[in-house]
């Protein structure tokens, strides 16, 4: 269920940011539908980092020592924080669109989460 973790949640937040995208284009025009991609461009390196490090952690990986895995899932936020301030303050990315494509992230997560709990009791009423 972690490699089916590690795969299906990425994906379904690119999905998710894709699809969101398109609305801040379509409700939004150019520049909401710009600012939407680049929040969805950070939704899905998030959940790719997020799933990265949890799986140091959980494997004891030695790419990464699982302390530093640990730290650097704990700093995740304030680096997550300071890109969303550059890019909203310094690089005057859309706010409504940037938020619009960062809510990417819950929503695939949201999305995967759902469906692969689904599978898995599924798989463990036949089973």
């Amino acid at each position: 269920m972690i490699d089916e973790l590690k795969t299906t949640t990425p994906r379904y937040v690119a999905v998710s940011a894709a699809l969101l995208t398109a609305i801040g284009f379509g409700i939004g025009g150019k520049e909401v539908g710009i600012g939407a991609a680049v929040g969805g461009l950070v939704a899905v390196v998030d959940a790719w980092a997020i799933i990265w490090l949890v799986t140091q952690i959980i494997s004891g990986s030695s790419r990464v020592g699982r302390g530093i895995a640990v730290a650097l899932l704990s700093s995740k936020l304030v680096i997550l924080l300071a890109v969303c301030w550059v890019l909203l303050a310094r690089l005057a990315v859309h706010p409504a669109g940037f938020a619009l494509g960062l809510g990417a992230l819950v929503l695939g997560m949201l999305y995967a989460g759902a469906k692969l709990s689904l599978t898995d009791s599924q798989a463990t009423r036949e089973g």
